[in-house]
């Protein structure tokens, strides 16, 4: 089995639908239900499926089926962050999850929350990059995919090719270099993880005979 998790704003939605294609009935979805692949709604994740993908937090199922791999997509924290800030203003005038709406926060704030703050490390719990099997990494997602096709043997590429961010040739967001360093300070424990993963991606790509980008110039677009 596989249980993806789906750490918010590192492209799970679009990454859900190529796990769709590649498992099908065998998916199984975990947000805020339990739900099949059609989006019905289950009493829990039943012992036949293959794949759970979900925000979920990278131990919850561990105990239950202890074989199974994890594998997950990280992202710049700060690009993250700001992803979320900017997406829930548009979208939304209600708390969540006890965050108050963006609105009523600036970005400064908003990335100083308790609830928003080392998301991504929350998601990891006490698990590490090298407990899991894949870590796709946002801005290097052409290598990433990549890589999972060699993993599962299923070409995990979007339908549309356009929708494959060059590696290496998508701008960050562009905001104040303060602010920016405020959101850094803010999650110091997730900028470790992100570094840790992409200490990772550059060892596993050294091995596959790939080359590994400059890391200071690969960010993600901001429609992600």
């Amino acid at each position: 089995m596989i249980l993806s998790i789906h750490i918010p704003k590192t492209a799970g939605i679009r990454f859900r639908d190529l796990l769709r294609e590649r498992f099908g009935a065998g998916l199984i979805l975990h947000y805020y239900h339990i739900t099949d692949a059609t989006g019905q709604v289950l009493a829990g994740v039943p012992e036949a499926a293959e794949c759970v993908h979900g925000t979920f937090r990278a131990d919850a199922l561990l105990k239950r089926f202890p074989q199974a791999q994890l594998i997950t997509w990280v992202r710049d924290p700060v690009d993250r962050v700001i992803s979320s800030y900017y997406h829930r203003l548009r979208g939304s005038d209600s708390a969540v999850d006890g965050v108050e709406p963006p609105r009523e926060l600036s970005l400064a704030e908003y990335a100083d929350h308790p609830l928003v703050r080392n998301e991504m490390t929350r998601f990891f719990g006490a698990r590490r990059p090298a407990d899991f099997l894949f870590v796709g990494i946002v801005e290097r997602q052409e290598r990433s995919l990549a890589r999972l096709r060699r993993l599962f043997g299923h070409d995990f590429a979007p339908a549309a090719r356009e929708e494959i961010v060059p590696d290496g040739n998508v701008p960050r967001f562009v905001i104040d270099a303060g602010i920016r360093e405020e959101i850094e300070r803010a999650n110091a424990a997730d900028m470790a993880l992100y570094r840790e993963c992409l200490v990772r991606d550059d060892r596993e790509s050294r091995l596959e005979g790939g080359i590994s980008p400059d890391i200071s110039t690969v960010r993600v677009a901001t429609a992600w």
